[in-house]
């Protein structure tokens, strides 16, 4: 197994590994500790089924079940596609196409959950040509050790709102239900936590924070949009392309993601499974 820095901040590629097959300790215990230290792991040339990447899923703990039937396919495969019922790219105008824009925010996945989401891997089924589809990513971690004293010191104690029904609602109509955003109540996440794969402090915020506790709303909003780009300024961002049957996973719990395009013409089709969160870590 080779390990690859993509970035100097975030991400590293792994080689000679097949993760379709059964993976021995010593090979996991060697991804567990490059997931740890680089956030974000690219796996190419993965061509693997849903079994087979519920089952790699699954290693790294339990996996949460899909909230949304727009994007869902089976209960821990998240289907992020831009087809239609019938193989069709999604028109512009689309419920569905809007459902895909949420993820062109920065965010972390689950963060609007009382226990939010450990890992994300997404497994690329069918990327484009020529439209493009990249993902980008970023570190709250080096947004953190970044930061000077004064400001780390001011958000000490403060605690980010995360709702998912704000977030969705920036876009208009998504095809997601009332039932399902009433499913959703807001979580409660402190700005700053510890990860627990490296003992290191990182900031935790998202696109999905609609407040910032004890602050007037719209002073909240701003100061947590301003993080998000604190920790995404153009020198610290990796933007990934895709390669067919690539697999990617990111840590929820210390980066930021977002798809840079939703095809307009050409097909997309990602599967997602979600390791779910262990606990909150102030």
């Amino acid at each position: 197994m080779q390990v690859t820095p993509l970035h100097p901040h975030i991400g590293a590629e792994i080689t000679d590994i097949d993760l379709a097959r059964e993976l021995d300790e010593d090979t996991f215990a060697g991804i567990l500790a490059a997931f740890n230290r680089y956030s974000v792991l690219a796996f190419p040339d993965q061509p693997i089924d849903d079994d087979q990447q519920v089952r790699f899923s699954a290693r790294f703990g339990k996996l949460e079940k899909t909230s949304f039937a727009v994007g869902a396919n089976n209960p821990y495969i998240y289907q992020l596609s831009n087809i239609d019922d019938a193989g069709k790219v999604l028109p512009p105008d689309s419920s569905k196409r809007n459902f895909l824009l949420v993820n062109a925010r920065w965010h972390t996945d689950s963060s609007f959950r009382e226990i939010p989401a450990l890992a994300s891997i997404l497994s690329a089924r069918l990327i484009p040509a020529k439209e493009g589809g990249n993902t980008e990513f970023a570190s709250m971690r080096v947004g953190y050790q970044t930061l000077p004293q004064d400001r780390r010191d001011q958000l000490k104690g403060l605690i980010g709102i995360h709702h998912y029904a704000y977030s969705v609602g920036l876009f208009g109509e998504t095809g997601v239900t009332q039932k399902e955003l009433d499913a959703l109540p807001p979580a409660s996440h402190p700005l700053v936590r510890t990860h627990p794969g490296s003992g290191e402090p990182s900031l935790y915020v998202s696109g999905h924070i609609r407040m910032i506790e004890g602050l007037p709303e719209k002073e909240g909003r701003e100061l947590a949009e301003e993080l998000v780009s604190w920790c995404t300024r153009e020198e610290f961002v990796y933007r990934h392309v895709w390669r067919p049957n690539e697999i990617v996973m990111w840590d929820n719990r210390c980066a930021l993601h977002r798809v840079a395009h939703v095809p307009l013409t050409e097909r997309r089709i990602m599967h997602r499974t979600t390791v779910a969160g262990d606990g909150p870590v102030s």
